[in-house]
């Protein structure tokens, strides 16, 4: 290995010169006798658990505070896009804009749930309903957590005690849905406005109208993928710097966290594609096929976010052999 002295690299850069295949074959082993598939499973049951009383806490929220919010996405969205101005007519609109990405049959529940549950406004149902799915959810990021410090090999009676644990993966819990609700958001309001841009641009008297608003286009969504993909590196960098008890000094982070982002963005885009001829399937199994799909997907993601982690400690240990 060459001498780190010859050749100055910033320290967030440096692993990347110990990634070898022989690095990538030990951690491919490392996830097996790790048994990182079995914790995915168990942390992706703790997600999908978690994920309903979410959407009923957001939607029951929704109703709550029905002004605020729909003078905010009325501020935001509906000058430009919508022509319904009422709270019920933005939502659908939202919702709307899932089909393409979801099962027929999932996204007629999701619209059906969302009529529903903004027409109410109960303060106890969203009183328990978030308390749960921060609690359930938390749940799955101590199991994360757990996964995390036996991939680090930390011993039991050198982690986190319950009570540390449980609030930092609340705090986790939290950070995560803000990074993930803030990457949707990005992307469906900078939709919006460019397809209200485009629009614009087709309507004006201008020579080349058509050839800027397809330029327009392709520049969105080329600057579109790389901050989303910040989003999720951020997301996955957050996790295995808070996420083991203890972080042995100089383990690296970001090699796990750009592969994973990397690989995760990779699934997801495997997962709309598969989404994509999945009606097919809801003849045979309905409903639970689109569950089916779901579960597997937050699986891999589960999966993906372990063997980053696991990665991070074996080039770690590749380090400490080459410094020798």
């Amino acid at each position: 290995m060459p001498d780190e002295t010859r050749v100055k690299l910033p320290r967030s850069i440096l692993p990347f010169r110990y990634l070898t295949w022989s690095v990538i074959q030990q951690t491919v082993v490392q996830v097996w006798r790790q048994r990182l598939n079995g914790l995915a499973a168990e942390m992706a049951y703790g997600v999908l658990l978690a994920l309903f009383p979410a959407i009923l806490a957001l939607l029951t929220a929704i109703g709550l505070f029905e002004e605020s919010l729909q003078n905010l996405l009325q501020a935001l969205i509906s000058p430009i896009v919508l022509q319904d101005q009422s709270l019920q007519g933005i939502l659908h609109f939202l919702i709307a804009s899932l089909k393409i990405a979801v099962p027929d049959l999932m996204w007629e529940l999701l619209r059906n749930f969302v009529t529903e549950v903004t027409g109410e406004k109960n303060r106890s149902l969203f009183s328990i309903s978030f308390i749960a799915a921060i609690w359930i959810a938390s749940s799955a990021v101590c199991t994360t957590m757990n996964a995390l410090d036996q991939i680090h090999r930390i011993p039991r009676r050198s982690r986190r005690p319950f009570w540390r644990s449980r609030g930092i993966a609340i705090v986790l819990t939290v950070a995560s849905i803000v990074l993930l609700a803030g990457a949707a958001f990005f992307v469906f309001l900078g939709n919006q406005l460019i397809n209200w841009a485009i629009e614009l641009l087709e309507s004006l008297p201008v020579a080349h109208s058509e050839q800027s608003a397809y330029w327009l286009l392709r520049i969105w969504r080329t600057l579109s993928l790389p901050f989303v993909f910040s989003w999720v590196i951020s997301a996955f960098t957050l996790m295995y710097r808070l996420g083991p008890s203890r972080r042995q000094r100089g383990s690296p982070v970001l090699p796990g966290s750009l592969l994973g982002a990397i690989a995760w963005l990779g699934a997801t885009s495997l997962f709309r594609i598969y989404v994509d001829h999945f009606s097919v399937y809801n003849r045979v199994y309905g409903l639970v096929g689109a569950f089916m799909v779901l579960m597997l997907w937050i699986y891999l993601s589960c999966l993906i976010l372990l063997i980053g982690g696991q990665l991070n400690v074996t080039l770690r240990r590749a380090m400490v052999r080459g410094k020798r």
